[in-house]
């Protein structure tokens, strides 16, 4: 409450109030506080290094400030042309629901526009849609009745969309929500990718699989863990059983499909906290976070049987390979280094070669 101490501050407070000074005043504290709270958001977005911590954080700040009735991040994997979608509805996480065509559709259209639209622009669907045919959008997608489109663009053009709807509350969104947005948006952009730049990095280009190095490093931090904690990781070693002659006879394209396939395959046959690398050639290793004797051989197991089923085509020509398993666990040792783990598993592998492949030992 404001309080005068004579008639002329009250005079003088009627008269801003007639001349609209007190209003404008008034939207500049708004406006002020708003600035101040992007900028304080944007700072601790930047902290975050992978994408779904950005995502979990930004829809935190969203049922504090706006919820859409819809909300989709489509994101390109680097090297493939593998889309992960991450959809929202009310905010509340869902399964993918939108083709992915749509983030082909318009990723040409923001890379064939580069002067016209920057990473993290909030961009008018209606506006956008004067650019395309009347068909050119599915009806699935038209039925969410989108808003806005963000492009996520990099230095090799746009490897994200993001797609909001109106809010639930049936409101447009106002200047301030759209600043916002915006600069959020602008943020996520570039830590994703530097977060697609590090994972290029890190990962082989053949199979998307992590490193040698990486996986190495990894190792180092599990053996001081295990000493630590008195944990119980475990390292899998497998050969592609045969693939000289598999390549021989089918070519080397051919073989290249059976190695993408087998590392999409062994991605899905662990848990998200595993790591799994390519060690060279069609030799695979995977680092297995906690698992004691029998869960690590039924693992084993599991994997050598998805591989066992796996089909690739290559000019309708259904083809098939076995793999061979070797395992062992890391021990808290002293003595314990990444050479002697990748020596007593490599061993491992040999012995299951050595008694007619396409099987796992455990040593």
């Amino acid at each position: 409450m404001v309080e005068f101490s004579n008639n002329s501050s009250l005079e003088q407070f009627e008269l801003l109030q007639k001349s609209g000074m007190l209003n404008s005043l008034e939207q500049l504290q708004k406006e002020n506080k708003q600035l101040q709270r992007t900028i304080k958001d944007m700072s601790v977005l930047v902290t975050y290094s992978d994408a779904k911590s950005m995502m979990k954080f930004i829809i935190s700040k969203f049922l504090d400030y706006l919820v859409p009735e819809t909300l989709v991040f489509m994101i390109r994997q680097p090297r493939s042309n593998e889309i992960t979608q991450y959809c929202y509805r009310k905010l509340i996480k869902e399964d993918a629901f939108l083709n992915n065509d749509l983030f082909y559709i318009l990723k040409d259209y923001f890379d064939s526009n580069p002067n016209y639209y920057m990473s993290g622009e909030a961009v008018s669907f209606e506006k956008l849609m004067d650019d395309f045919s009347s068909n050119t959008f599915s009806q699935e997608f038209l039925s969410i009745e989108p808003k806005y489109i963000i492009p996520l663009i990099g230095l090799e053009g746009t490897y994200g969309i993001v797609i909001f709807t109106n809010k639930i509350t049936g409101h447009q969104y106002d200047t301030t929500e759209l600043f916002y947005i915006q600069n959020m948006f602008a943020v996520f952009a570039v830590s994703l990718q530097n977060e697609i730049n590090y994972k290029t990095s890190i990962t082989d280009p053949k199979t998307g699989l992590y490193t040698y190095d990486y996986f190495i490093n990894r190792i180092q931090e599990k053996i001081a863990f295990v000493r630590r904690y008195n944990a119980h990781p475990a390292v899998l070693m497998l050969d592609i059983d045969h693939f000289k002659n598999f390549n021989d006879t089918y070519g080397h394209l051919a073989g290249d499909k059976v190695l993408a396939a087998l590392a999409k395959t062994l991605r899905h046959s662990v848990r998200e906290e595993d790591c799994v690398a390519r060690f060279g050639g069609e030799e695979f290793v995977i680092l297995l976070s906690e698992c004691n004797p029998p869960s690590l051989f039924s693992v084993a197991e599991r994997i050598r049987k998805e591989v066992e089923k796996m089909e690739v085509f290559e000019k309708d020509v259904r083809l098939r390979v076995t793999i061979s398993i070797g395992g062992s666990f890391i021990k808290p040792d002293k003595s314990e280094t990444p050479k002697t783990i990748i020596k007593r598993t490599d061993d491992a592998l040999y012995q299951s070669k050595e008694n007619g492949r396409n099987r796992c030992t455990l040593l």
